[in-house]
């Protein structure tokens, strides 16, 4: 996981500032130096024949940006928009400007890289036919961090929408078949 370039002065070990979020009462975070700016007001305009996770266009100060319904990305149940539910816009460094609708802010996390436990050790191999059957070049999970009261799963912004995309490829390939 890239991590800041802050380090526990106690620990030399590096610091990771996570923006955390709820989604279906679950806690993610994605690392902070990605976040561009939460927005609250969601208009979204829909994309005829887009893949299920794609929610649609949503125009920021003249900016267009693609929407994720992350909760389709989990294969959670859709629900409507609620007061709570928010738009986390990413940098574009990250990728083509998007954003992802949640169902809530949390907090701002900055937690030691040794409390996060990557998602598959180092030496794991993930097996080629998975990877091709899923198209998704990024991981979209980095790991789990062990918080005081739950466990928090870090996303990897990079791989939002290879898997948003890629499992609506997969879903038409395996329609097809």
């Amino acid at each position: 996981m890239e991590a800041q370039n802050i380090t526990d002065p106690s620990t030399s070990e590096a610091i990771v500032t996570l923006c955390t979020f709820r989604l279906a009462g679950r806690l993610f975070g994605v690392n902070i130096l990605d976040v561009k700016e939460i927005g609250g007001e969601i208009r979204i305009s829909t994309i005829h024949h887009a893949p299920p996770a794609i929610s649609g266009y949503m125009n920021i100060r003249g900016q267009i940006h693609l929407v994720i319904d992350l909760r389709r990305v989990f294969n959670f149940e859709p629900v409507p928009l609620a007061p709570s539910s928010r738009v986390i816009i990413f940098k574009s460094t990250v990728d083509e400007p998007f954003g992802v609708i949640v169902d809530g802010m949390d907090d701002v996390v900055a937690v030691t890289s040794e409390r996060i436990e990557e998602r598959r050790r180092k030496g794991d191999e993930v097996s080629q036919e998975i990877r091709e059957r899923r198209r998704a070049p990024v991981e979209l999970t980095q790991g789990v961090c062990k918080l005081d009261k739950e466990l928090m799963v870090i996303l990897n912004a990079k791989g939002i929408i290879a898997e948003a995309i890629g499992a609506a490829q997969t879903a038409e390939t395996s329609a097809k078949a």
